[in-house]
């Protein structure tokens, strides 16, 4: 009887404490402050299933970093590293399994992770300053890393 009740309670607290995962997780700052800096740094574990196609995972660092005091605010530096990172993640990636993105979409099922396991696969590195941003991605597993440097002007003139 007494392992019944443990269940029971375990039912009816397992919502709870999720619940509270989630109001954890939005309660929590996602730019630090660290030297002057705005720093963002997340780390994921991707796993796509996709019909025709092999099971995939890969591991994928995002760095991003911002001067506090430059002329992007915090809420512009975590769209702009979200937008930047999904747009690439989701371009590259759907165009290489030949898919439209949204398809590739509905395949990925993501885990964050609290820190890398190992290498990760993927690394994207944004720097942004008062002249620009620089977007650096890293291929760790071809050895291949590629940099594309644009002001602020370029950028919002596209």
């Amino acid at each position: 009887m007494r392992a019944l009740h443990v269940v029971v309670a375990l039912l009816v607290l397992s919502p709870l404490a999720h619940a509270q995962e989630w109001r954890d997780q939005l309660k929590a700052d996602v730019v630090k402050i660290h030297e002057s800096k705005m720093l963002c740094d997340e780390v994921g574990l991707y796993k796509v299933q996709l019909e025709g196609y092999p099971p995939a995972q890969m591991q994928v660092k995002v760095h991003s970093e911002a001067p506090v005091d430059g002329v992007i605010s915090r809420d512009n530096f975590v769209s702009l590293t979200t937008l930047t990172f999904t747009t690439l993640f989701l371009g590259v990636l759907s165009e290489a399994y030949n898919v439209p993105a949204s398809r590739f979409l509905d395949a990925v099922d993501y885990s964050e992770l609290q820190a890398p396991i190992g290498t990760p696969d993927l690394e994207l590195n944004l720097v942004m300053t008062n002249e620009g941003m620089q977007i650096e991605i890293v291929n760790t597993a071809a050895s291949a890393r590629s940099r594309q440097t644009m002001t602020w002007a370029e950028a919002f003139a596209k």
